[in-house]
């Protein structure tokens, strides 16, 4: 009986909520059916019965005849009716705050098969769009420290605010069961700074879940061979990259 009722404290307020409305309305069906039994033939016909006069419905298909009987539909409407407002005040409370917890960043993500973006910036956001445009099924994860919002509101880009180094946020986005985690640098510090950043988030990212796989963006020469001790998986050397580019369009 304590470890029912242990389980019972740890779940959702929400759920235990249901709980104890179905229990109701149970218990009052199930005592008009003993109470009454010619006039409500079965429990289920007292469980319809306890439904429609706890919503104050009253169809007036099933009706007590005794007194007893008629106590009991006071009883019920008075204590049913309490938890049913309650219960769909809470419904909606819980609706309102889990659609806040979505924009804002405080939800964390509990599906799997997801690419986690690290960082948000003109490249993350083109990533995005190219990844969504090609598969739109695909789950997203964004994870930022800087933006006050999720900046998509399509569904399957899910937003966690916080530091991308903390256990806790990438726990959060549920790395451990990402296909793959994108690092992307941080162009508001310096290159150093950037680097520094993305090879502490890259060992945080790792300790979570070695196996998966990584891709970095790294600005600085220095700091390649570090972003491999470290892990990653594929390392993107921007600077390379750009200065190749202005190689390529000299005349």
């Amino acid at each position: 009986m304590k470890t029912i009722t242990l389980q019972y404290l740890r779940l959702p307020p929400i759920v235990r909520l249901i709980i104890i409305v179905f229990s109701v309305i149970f218990i009052f069906g199930m005592t008009i059916h003993f109470i009454e039994p010619t006039n409500f033939g079965s429990i289920f016909d007292g469980v319809y019965w306890a439904i429609v006069t706890a919503a104050t419905v009253g169809y007036g298909d099933f009706v007590p005849k005794s007194g007893l009987g008629k106590l009991m539909a006071i009883l019920l409407i008075l204590i049913g009716t309490t938890f049913i407002t309650y219960f769909f005040v809470q419904v909606a409370g819980y609706t309102i705050k889990r659609q806040s917890g979505l924009i804002k960043g405080d939800v964390a993500f509990e599906k799997s098969g997801q690419i986690v973006i690290i960082g948000w910036n003109e490249r993350a956001k083109d990533l995005i769009e190219q990844i969504h445009n090609r598969n739109p099924e695909q789950k997203i994860v964004l994870i930022d420290r800087t933006l006050p919002q999720n900046p998509y509101q399509y569904g399957n880009i899910h937003f966690i605010h916080g530091k991308p180094f903390e256990d806790l946020t990438l726990q959060k986005a549920n790395v451990q069961e990402a296909k793959t985690a994108i690092l992307t640098a941080n162009n508001q510090v310096s290159e150093e700074q950037s680097d520094m950043d993305a090879i502490l988030t890259l060992l945080a990212v790792k300790g979570i879940c070695p196996v998966t796989y990584t891709i970095v963006e790294i600005l600085t020469p220095a700091q390649y061979e570090n972003a491999k001790r470290a892990g990653a998986d594929h390392i993107i050397h921007t600077s390379n990259i750009v200065s190749l580019a202005f190689f390529e369009n000299l005349r």
